[in-house]
Order: structure tokens, then sequence, then C-alpha cells
């Protein structure tokens, strides 16, 4: 991954996006001094409008879904035993899988989508298209290594994705103008 996000925003948008979409597409990201994160605010920008977003502020609607998860699943919070953690692997579980739901309705922090760039990055292009992680997936559909030929297979699932994800399947097959 990039060193400086200037860097990564470069990769991003110079490197990987689909050329029918270059210009189109932005990676914006800002840091709020004292912010939780020590990002600030990250979004996907396409013609100026802002559709992905993460900030630190999302983590508390996180957080509150992984209390609930873990209420109903008996969990008990960590515990420190003076060498290790109790219960870490358990709360870790719940904790990603809290992301993941409310990653399904675009409530993102910050944290995750930069993970989220991290893996696609460092993973081969079927795999990234194929991932649990929708922004990931993301990703993907907008690289310029993803041929026609899979986009009219992306086509056929684009009723099995997130709402807000079907956006930029159609962004990216109208670009391409592969029929939906």
């Amino acid at each position: 991954m990039a060193k400086s996000w200037s860097g990564l925003r470069k990769t991003l948008e110079e490197d990987y996006l689909c050329e029918a979409l270059k210009g189109r597409v932005q990676y914006f990201c800002t840091h709020y001094h004292g912010a939780p994160d020590h990002y600030g605010r990250f979004c996907v920008r396409v013609d100026g409008k802002e559709y992905v977003m993460a900030n630190p502020y999302n983590e508390g609607k996180v957080d509150r879904v992984a209390y609930h998860l873990k209420q109903e699943a008996n969990v008990p919070p960590r515990d420190w035993n003076g060498k290790t953690f109790l219960y870490d692997e358990e709360n870790r579980a719940l904790e990603e899988k809290a992301a993941s739901i409310m990653a399904e309705q675009n409530v993102y922090e910050t944290w995750f989508l930069f993970d989220a760039i991290a893996a696609y990055l460092s993973s081969p292009i079927s795999e990234s298209l194929a991932s649990q992680n929708p922004v990931v997936r993301m990703l993907a559909v907008l690289d310029r290594r993803v041929g026609k030929r899979t986009l009219r297979k992306l086509a056929e699932e684009l009723p099995t994705q997130p709402e807000w994800l079907q956006f930029f399947y159609r962004l990216r097959l109208n670009a391409e103008n592969i029929p939906i």
C-alpha cells in the first residue's frame, strides 16, 4: 500500500480506475485533529457527489451493533489475566460481524475502508470481485483489469448486491455500454 494518502489516492484513481470513469470517480480523505481514528472523514465521490462515506462518529453505531450481538451471544467482555485477554477471539469475531452488518447498510468506520483498500490492493482481481467485503467488491468493479466479459457476468449478480453497491455496478456497466 502507498505510504501517504496522496500516493494511495493516485494509485486508486490513476493506476487502477477504469478509463471510462477517470475524472468522474474520486477518493477523498481528510484528517481532523483529535479525531478518534486519526483519519477523519473518507468518501468516494462520483461526479462530485459523495456516495461511500466514513467518519469517526460512525464508530458509535458499529459499537452499538457489536454490543447487542455480544449480549445475544452471551459473550463476556475481554478480561486481562496477566498474560493475555480472555474472550478476545469471541469479542473480535462479533466486532467484525458488526462492521460487516453496518457495511451492508453503507455505514463505515474509517479504519474499515482503509482495511478494504489494503485487501483490494493486495489481492488478485478475481478474489476482490468475490470478496465478502462489499467495499472491496466496489473497488474491484471500478478496476481497469475487469473486462467486458466479466462485467457481463457481474450484471447478472446486480440484484443480489446491497442497494448502495448496485449504484457502482450500474455506473461501471453504463460507462462501458453494457446493458443491465
